[in-house]
């Protein structure tokens, strides 16, 4: 069997990182495979609801991954100086790791394959949104790993597209792999008229639209606001409703901006911020919603998309390469800065009366066909570089 190590090494803010991982595990899982174990090396003083939910993988706790503990300090001046991380590698040794998978950096002993994931290349079409220390940093990053590992897993074709332009002589090493979204917990056990009366302090029994983003700039809230203001004054009665992380790293005013227009506006009955909230609540959300919006400039590939196929959620989507290739069935689409188009989309959603009831039985079935196609499919890769 081979032992496949993952390292939880980046912050757990990073919500997309997480649900990604926790997917690509329960795939791998449910495909059945006796020829590849999973094990993922967190944080020694991790919460107990991160272990708990990755609860089909091996989980190892190592103080090499607490931010700032001596062994995490080492490894770093070493990563930094030699682009050697020896603790790390004693660890995979001492745990008898065959291939180390999505970690972002690459394992010097030979016995030891690579694969990394890299997410996308914003940064080659939105570079104004990183400092230049942040551009230079992940370019120098991506082509180490690109040149480096023995395969690179790309999540859509259009990063391919991406990466292809800059790297043409080792595109033999790429493997693009579409992940699904499965939220088979709340398929499995859901209650809907619980659910329902779970979700009623946020939607107070409204028609609503829901925009389940973090608050990064490139997401594009402000458009959705602006359609929001624009329907309020033709006299529709909905909300909007906003989940995820409300800070922007790369721009510190960004979320202020955005609080202050929706007062400025006065669409506090309207659009609603929820920040951070329990995924069966945003499960819930999703699933009840009129619509999902996502208006983003870029994506990588949309998890929240993702999981509107799985439960059946109509979705409005910018008109960027990636959501066309996600391709829902039924997706609305609207350029990115034309509030117009958002505004005729949204209108034509409010104007209907379809029931956002669902046939949940038959969505699982098709979830676990999906789920089991992307949990072969990486099994796959780690074939290649291990038999």
């Amino acid at each position: 069997m081979t032992r496949v190590g993952f390292l939880l090494n980046f912050p757990l803010e990073y919500k997309g990182g997480i649900n990604y991982l926790n997917n690509l595990f329960n795939a791998v899982a449910l495909s059945g495979s006796q020829e590849v174990k999973i094990v993922l090396f967190v944080p020694n003083k991790i919460d107990k609801e991160y272990t708990e939910l990755f609860s089909s993988v091996e989980i190892i706790k190592t103080s090499i991954l607490r931010r700032k503990s001596i062994l995490w300090f080492l490894d770093k001046v070493c990563e930094k100086l030699l682009r050697y991380n020896p603790v790390t590698e004693l660890l995979l040794k001492k745990n008898r790791i065959n291939v180390l998978s999505h970690s972002n950096i690459v394992v010097q002993d030979k016995s030891i394959m690579n694969v990394n994931w890299i997410p996308d290349f914003q940064y080659k079409h939105y570079p104004s949104l990183w400092s230049e220390k942040q551009l230079a940093d992940t370019i120098k990053l991506n082509s180490y790993l690109i040149y480096n590992s023995e395969r690179i897993i790309l999540s859509s074709h259009d990063a391919f597209n991406d990466l292809k332009e800059d790297y043409p002589e080792l595109v033999d090493k790429v493997r693009v792999m579409h992940f699904v979204s499965q939220p088979f917990h709340a398929l499995d056990s859901i209650d809907l008229e619980q659910s329902r009366d779970q979700i009623v302090k946020y939607t107070n029994n409204s028609r609503y639209f829901y925009l389940p983003n973090q608050f990064w700039s490139h997401k594009n809230h402000s458009t959705v606001f602006e359609a929001c203001k624009i329907l309020k004054e033709r006299g529709y009665d909905f909300r909007l409703i906003t989940s995820g992380f409300m800070e922007d790293f790369r721009n510190s005013d960004h979320v202020n901006k955005l609080v202050d227009y929706v007062k400025q506006n006065d669409l506090q009955d309207v659009v609603k911020f929820l920040g951070l909230i329990p995924y069966e609540h945003v499960f819930s959300l999703n699933l009840f919603s009129l619509a999902l919006i996502n208006p983003s400039h870029f994506e990588g590939w949309s998890s929240t998309v993702e999981e509107a196929k799985t439960i059946g959620t109509k979705v409005i989507l910018s008109d960027i390469n990636v959501h066309r290739e996600q391709n829902p069935q039924g997706a609305l689409y609207f350029e990115a800065n034309n509030v117009t188009e958002l505004v005729f989309q949204m209108e034509k959603v409010l104007s209907t009366n379809e029931s956002v009831d669902k046939n949940l039985i038959n969505l699982h079935h098709k979830l676990v066909s999906d789920t089991i196609a992307f949990g072969n499919e990486y099994v796959k890769i780690i074939k290649e570089v291990t038999f």
